[in-house]
């Protein structure tokens, strides 16, 4: 199954297409946002309920995030127009290597909402969800991109390549409530069913030049594929050049799917609290709150895995990769035959089937808002962001303006910098009574390929339609 294949082969170029989003932070602060309670179990909604209607885009985010994109992997062709991949010859070994940092991290995290019901009831603010989400995370160490482009008379050691992949259905059930002037909490309650994941963490990969294109490996790699129906298929056997005997490691074409379903299931809780520090008496218009989302884990069942054992096998290296223009020599041929190269480097074997439980990346969100007492149709917001997720952590600091001149029509824009660097964002919400339409970006798109996909590694587009009920309680 060439999909599989491709698990392995995104770690060197097809990476950079990686799609990404998260909630949208950019409407943290809004009143008006329906879909606050993502962010912030505690939040109220200012409109007596609304609702989503499955199929429109209720609340539907795409983007990408990171610090490696197409812009590393496709550069200008010296012989002409168009671009080529970092693997021509005529790109050299300093300029194809000067986009790359020691770690290069794509993340995605993928949220559509099919249904989405608020309204308030039972002395507090009640949500209901229905959704899918999806997470990927590569981490690619730099050395993975010097060896692919060339090969020298010394020593590589590979360490820290994962990637890792998951999807899941989620049903959520929330409550907020105040408990006094200055103090409202909530919590969402969140059952997941477990669609399928896949992981691979290379610990250490060792290779040794033992001639211009023959490399003595030894590496400690493990894979994990949990899939409804998945199998490895036939394996193939593979004699050791630096012993005698032979073992067998899988063929990723062999891979197959024969059936779909849901393979684990687990639970999840969001948390969240705002204090008014103005109802409290000690600042009028200023307002802190703070919430840890996706709390939990999935258990998985019939894993299939994979290991690499850490015996010595030799690799014939990269240099046949054929990486001149003309025909037969494709961006998908290139690929195709690049799948090949790592899978062989990787030489991983059937290590059965199993269990396995892991978390889903806990957010921590942390708020400060403080709206003009002259004028407090306008505020000011600071929202700290953390991810927790091991190897794919990552923080982000976000300030931002908003203003709602009218009940009805909320805009802002803000500035966030931190671990893939400085973005711009925005946002307008439009909810008059009975619809609201909202569009945002945490980070501006940029510059585009002919094939829509942005070069940048950082961009991500936000829609939602919804139908409030009730007049504005603001």
């Amino acid at each position: 199954m060439k999909n599989i294949k491709h698990i392995l082969a995104v770690a060197a170029m097809a990476a950079a297409c990686n799609v990404s989003a998260q909630n949208l932070n950019s409407a943290y602060f809004m009143d008006g946002f329906a879909y606050g309670h993502l962010m912030n179990p505690a939040k109220d909604y200012d409109r007596n309920s609304y609702f989503s209607v499955p199929f429109l885009p209720g609340n539907f985010n795409a983007g990408i995030k990171g610090n490696i994109g197409l812009q590393n992997i496709f550069l200008k062709n010296p012989n002409g127009n168009g671009l080529v991949t970092y693997l021509h010859p005529e790109i050299s070994y300093a300029k194809a290597m000067e986009g790359f940092s020691n770690n290069n991290k794509l993340l995605s995290d993928i949220r559509y909402d099919l249904l989405s019901v608020g309204f308030h009831g039972m002395g507090g603010y009640n949500t209901i969800t229905m959704g899918i989400r999806s997470q990927i995370g590569l981490n690619l160490p730099y050395e993975l991109f010097s060896l692919t482009k060339r090969l020298e008379n010394r020593d590589y050691e590979l360490e820290d390549l994962g990637v890792n992949a998951k999807a899941w259905a989620e049903i959520g059930l929330g409550h907020s409530h105040q408990i006094n002037e200055a103090w409202r909490i909530g919590a969402k309650a969140k059952v997941l069913l477990g669609v399928g994941y896949a992981k691979l963490n290379v610990d250490e990969l060792d290779l040794d030049l033992e001639n211009q294109n023959r490399w003595v490996a030894e590496g400690n790699a493990t894979m994990e594929v949990g899939v409804n129906g998945f199998s490895w298929g036939e394996t193939e056997t593979k004699e050791y050049k630096t012993k005698p005997g032979t073992y067998q490691q899988i063929d990723f074409d062999n891979a197959d799917v024969d059936k779909f379903g849901l393979n684990g299931g687990g639970f999840a809780v969001d948390l969240g609290a705002e204090w008014d520090l103005g109802k409290q008496g000690i600042l009028e218009g200023m307002k802190v709150s703070a919430a840890l989302l996706d709390l939990g884990f999935i258990k998985w069942k019939n894993v299939s895995t994979a290991y690499n054992k850490g015996d010595e096998f030799v690799f014939d290296g990269f240099e046949d990769i054929k990486v001149e223009d003309g025909p037969g020599t494709s961006f998908d041929d290139q690929i195709d035959e690049l799948e090949d190269k790592l899978s062989d480097l990787i030489s991983l074997q059937d290590g059965g089937t199993a269990s396995k439980s892991n978390g889903i990346g806990a957010t921590l969100n942390v708020g400060v808002e403080y709206a003009l007492p002259v004028y407090d149709k306008l505020s000011f917001g600071l929202l700290s962001t953390t991810r927790f997720q091991g190897e794919y952590t990552w923080n982000e600091e976000r300030i931002s303006a908003n203003v709602s001149p009218v009940k009805w029509f909320e805009v802002g824009a803000n500035l966030g910098v931190g671990t893939f660097g400085a973005s711009f964002g925005w946002v307008v919400n439009l909810h008059p009574r009975g619809f609201n339409l909202f569009l945002g970006m945490d980070r501006m798109l940029g510059k585009i390929s002919k094939q829509g996909i942005p070069l940048r590694s950082n961009a991500d587009f936000n829609i939602g339609i919804n139908f409030p009920l009730g007049k504005s309680k603001i």
